[in-house]
C-alpha cells in the first residue's frame, strides 16, 4: 500500500476510539522504533519547547504541510490565524476535516500552486515533515517551489533533527535514509525520509541565498529553524 496509508490508519483509529496500538517505523540501517498515536493530536510531549515556539512565531496567512491530525492547524486556528492544512494521505485529510480543520486539503507538497493555493506569510514543516523532501537536492528543490507562494517578508518554519551517527554537513547528508511505517497489520512501502543537522540546513540555505536561523533545540539534537527567501 502507498506509504502514507498506515499513518493514516492509525490517526483514523485514534480519533473513532479504536484500541490503542503503536506506529512502527523501521528504517534501511537497522533502526526500528514505535510511534505513539497520541503524539499527532497534542502538542504535548518531547517537542513541546519547539511546537510552543512555533506557534508563536506564526503569523499572517499559514500553509501547514504534512499536518497530519491538524495539531499545529488547529492550534493556530484558535489563535485568530487564516490556516490551510496539506497533507498528502486522503485519511489524515478526513481526520483533519472531522476535528474541525477549517480549510484542510490532499495536496503533494511537490505539486504545489499559487493559483490553487494563494499565497502566504508562514509556511510549517513540522513534526520533521520536511523530510519528506528525501534529500538535500529534494529540500533545496522543495524550498524553491515554494517560492511563488510566499509573500514579502514571509518565512518558513521548520523542525528536524541530525541522524544519529551520522557526520554532519550536507555532502555527508546529501541523500535520505529508507524509512516505512507499519501498522496494525497494514506495511506501507518505503520512502526516502530526510535528517537534517543544524550545520546541514544552514549549508542548504546558503547554497540559496536564504536567510536560516536557528531558533530553539530541545535534547535529543530536534531544533527549529526559520527560513527566508531574498528579498527582491
Amino acid at each position: 500500500m502507498e506509504h502514507h496509508e498506515p499513518l493514516g490508519r492509525a490517526l483514523l483509529d485514534h480519533l473513532e476510539g479504536r484500541p490503542d496500538r503503536p506506529i512502527e517505523v523501521s528504517r534501511s540501517d537497522g533502526i526500528s522504533y514505535t510511534i505513539d498515536r497520541r503524539e499527532f493530536f497534542s502538542v504535548q510531549g518531547p517537542l513541546q519547547a519547539l511546537d510552543i515556539r512555533a506557534l508563536g512565531e506564526a503569523r499572517g496567512r499559514v500553509l501547514d504541510i504534512g499536518a497530519g491530525a491538524g495539531r499545529h492547524a488547529l492550534a493556530l486556528e484558535e489563535l485568530g490565524l487564516e490556516v490551510l492544512a496539506l497533507d498528502v494521505s486522503p485519511l489524515c485529510v478526513d481526520v483533519m476535516r472531522r476535528r474541525g480543520v477549517g480549510d484542510a486539503r490532499r495536496v503533494d507538497a511537490f505539486e504545489l500552486r499559487r493559483e490553487d493555493l494563494g499565497d502566504f506569510d508562514t509556511v510549517l514543516f513540522l513534526m520533521q515533515s520536511a523530510g519528506i523532501a528525501g534529500s538535500v537536492f529534494g529540500l533545496e528543490r522543495l524550498l524553491l517551489s515554494l517560492r511563488p507562494l510566499l509573500r514579502p517578508g514571509a518565512q518558513i518554519l521548520l523542525d528536524s533533527s541530525p541522524l544519529l551517527g551520522q557526520p554532519t554537513g550536507s555532502s555527508a547528508v546529501a541523500e535520505g535514509i529508507d524509512v516505512r511505517f507499519s501498522y496494525d497489520g497494514y506495511r506501507g512501502e518505503s520512502f526516502s525520509w530526510l535528517y537534517l543537522d543544524q550545520e546541514s540546513l544552514l549549508e542548504v540555505a546558503r547554497n540559496l541565498e536564504w536567510r536560516c536561523e536557528i531558533l530553539e533545540c530541545v535534547e535529543g539534537g530536534e531544533y527549529l529553524a526559520r527560513l527566508e527567501p531574498p528579498r527582491p
